[in-house]
């Protein structure tokens, strides 16, 4: 990485701070003396949002925590996160350093380490007990995403980033999203504060650098593309709401987990409504970490709205599956789910992207969580079956402990110091609202 001293400021920077003022002010509302967790990486995106949270926080009696991940992918990455938080307690702002550890991937390292960096941060968030979260993200980097997704497609996703996301641990809060790079770097400038380069953004093995460099070459594509991106927000905003306006027309959801669907109501939704609302479905439903492909969707929409009768599908970790009633029984299927692991008191946030999971003392040896599988549902007694209001179809990919492979007394939210299995899916049913910095 390159230090980067200040250099001779442009005018008119200081009225970022005003602007970013505004803009906390619609994200909010924030607790009285907030504490912040900033996301920094050093650069001077991150440098100028940890120095302009800083002092938003400051004057409402609050403060600021940086959060710092040590990828472990450079030499010397362990030092630049060390010396990145020396800089930033120079100037009042203390540092976590945040270290990804284990083996990493050969290919897709940038989305690998990207997940591993937002999975970090949310968990010292819920540790901390941190209600907001705030990354850097500004304007270029959201016209770098607007182009690249609309390259693939005219999907939602061609919106950009949304300035507010709602998780179960944490707010993430995106403020920049308005303000332009050279706008952050002149901030920094006119403060004398120093920033670092990090070369990996010159490499053009990466679209996102690449198309860095096409915005920089040809104005006229920057131009085109902030009307488009202005028109695909507008677009996201008007979908989100068709989307959870029809969820809650059509869907019934049962608390461990699975779904019912109105066929009737839905085959009569618009196109767009109707494949936004089967990825959301699917993916809170199935846990995966990304949508299902269109095409894939599209496919099942069009079993489902056929004359002919529907016995079954799947799609996305999901099964499909006819009720008589005429209703559409959406349940996670069996492949894909965790492998059976030595169980230890304590709490399991993320089981398998659907399922907390809360194992309670006295376990005692030989304890084993694992899916409960057919031969768990045949071992339990027929009128806790009948009461459970579950079927073979819906209970076999639920958590559950054995004992040499005998279901034990603790299966699932039997009370009494019971195993506790909490439906907290990573991705929520409805969207939780495309907000505009």
């Amino acid at each position: 990485m390159t230090l980067t001293s200040p250099r001779p400021a442009r005018a008119n920077a200081d009225d970022l701070q005003g602007r970013f003022r505004g803009v906390m002010s619609r994200l909010g509302p924030f607790e009285s003396n907030p504490h912040l967790a900033v996301g920094v990486s050093g650069g001077a995106d991150s440098t100028a949002l940890a120095q302009l949270c800083h002092d938003w926080a400051l004057a409402r009696g609050g403060r600021v925590t940086a959060l710092i991940v040590d990828h472990g992918l450079r030499a010397g990455s362990t030092g630049e996160a060390r010396m990145t938080a020396r800089r930033l307690a120079a100037r009042g702002i203390p540092a976590a350093v945040l270290t990804w550890e284990g083996a990493k991937p050969g290919t897709g390292i940038q989305a690998a380490a990207r997940d591993a960096r937002y999975g970090l941060m949310r968990a010292w968030c819920r540790n901390a007990g941190m209600l907001h979260l705030v990354v850097g993200h500004h304007a270029d980097d959201q016209m770098e995403t607007h182009l690249m997704r609309r390259a693939r497609g005219d999907g939602p996703g061609t919106a950009g980033m949304s300035a507010i996301m709602e998780f179960p641990e944490v707010r993430l809060l995106r403020p920049l999203l308005a303000s332009r790079r050279h706008e952050l770097a002149d901030f920094l400038i006119a403060r004398k504060i120093t920033w670092v380069d990090d070369p990996s953004n010159l490499d053009d093995g990466f679209e996102r650098v690449r198309m860095r460099r096409r915005l920089a070459d040809e104005p006229e594509l920057a131009d085109a593309a902030a009307v488009s991106l202005d028109a695909a927000g507008e677009k996201r905003v008007h979908l989100e709401r068709s989307v959870a306006e029809a969820l809650a027309a059509t869907l019934a959801v049962h608390p461990m987990g699975f779904a019912w669907l109105d066929r009737t109501v839905f085959t009569s939704l618009e196109g767009d409504i109707a494949s936004s609302l089967m990825s959301r479905l699917v993916q809170c439903l199935g846990g995966a970490g990304y949508p299902p492909a269109g095409a894939r969707v599209e496919r099942l929409m069009g079993r489902l709205a056929a004359s002919g009768g529907f016995s079954g599908a799947s799609l996305g970790r999901c099964r499909f599956l006819a009720e008589r009633d005429g209703r559409i029984l959406i349940c996670r299927d069996v492949r894909n789910l965790p492998m059976a692991r030595d169980a230890s008191p304590g709490r399991i946030a993320d089981w398998d992207g659907r399922f907390t999971v809360a194992l309670p003392t006295g376990l005692g040896k030989g304890a084993i969580l694992s899916p409960l599988g057919v031969d768990g549902w045949r071992q339990l007694p027929k009128d806790v079956r009948r009461r459970s209001g579950l079927s073979l179809a819906t209970a076999r990919s639920l958590p559950a402990l054995f004992r040499d492979g005998i279901l034990s007394d603790h299966v699932l939210n039997h009370g009494n110091g019971g195993m506790k299995a909490r439906f907290r899916p990573k991705n929520s049913l409805a969207f939780n609202g495309f907000c505009v910095a």
